[in-house]
């Protein structure tokens, strides 16, 4: 072997121990999701979520991701179930969550109406459901309106609608409890086989994402 050789050796396992990654001493700087939501549920909310169930669905017109405009009963209420998540643009909770709305969406096909609201413009919604191909409409609400008819304060608020419109359930929040209570009841009333998953990233506590319309350097709710 030459000494060249040598030297190339020698210096490129040197560099390679330099450069390996000291994983030992890496400490993450947050909580896992799993652990500790960064939005508990509380009771209250669960409460207030209820005295939705059985009422029809509040009436909306809003511009789609490509500003066309919706109107409720185009998307809710024609003889199928119908599942409306609220999304917040740029709550980590909303991204996070969008996973399961997604793959869910794409399993019971046409036999379910997924959508979601999004507190943005139309140029927004169209950029999340392009960054994260949703495969479903995403609806935009500048304003603070249809969040307070709906009484969604913060992100990841779930609602359940069966083929009349009637909201059958809602969730102020997710984890992994409800996300197997909404699609075990998919599954009941679209005669499909149960979505499985194994839902690695769905924390075990029910959690919210950020507050809608937040005034800023506040940390309550703006309502």
């Amino acid at each position: 072997m030459t000494v060249g050789l040598c030297v190339l050796l020698i210096g490129g396992a040197i560099y390679l121990q330099a450069s390996k990654p000291r994983f030992e001493n890496v400490r993450s700087n947050t909580t896992n999701i799993q652990q500790t939501p960064r939005h508990p549920v509380t009771q209250q909310m669960e409460v207030d979520a209820q005295s939705f169930v059985g009422n029809q669905v509040p009436d909306f017109e809003l511009k789609d991701s490509e500003s066309k405009l919706e109107k409720h009963s185009d998307l809710i209420g024609n003889g199928k179930p119908s599942v409306l998540v609220m999304t917040k643009d740029g709550c980590p909770c909303s991204i996070e969550s969008q996973r399961n709305w997604t793959e869910l969406s794409k399993y019971y096909g046409d036999a379910v109406q997924f959508l979601a609201i999004m507190d943005a413009e139309p140029v927004a919604t169209k950029k999340f459901k392009t960054d994260f191909s949703v495969p479903y409409p995403i609806l935009s609400s500048p304003d603070d309106k249809v969040f307070r008819a709906f009484g969604a304060k913060q992100s990841v608020y779930v609602y359940l609608m069966d083929g009349t419109g009637k909201v059958t359930a809602v969730w102020p929040g997710y984890n992994k409890e409800m996300v197997t209570a909404l699609n075990m009841q998919l599954s009941a009333s679209t005669g499909k086989e149960p979505w499985r998953d194994e839902m690695m990233m769905v924390p075990d506590e029910m959690t919210s994402g950020c507050y809608f319309f937040q005034p800023v350097g506040t940390e309550k709710p703006a309502w």
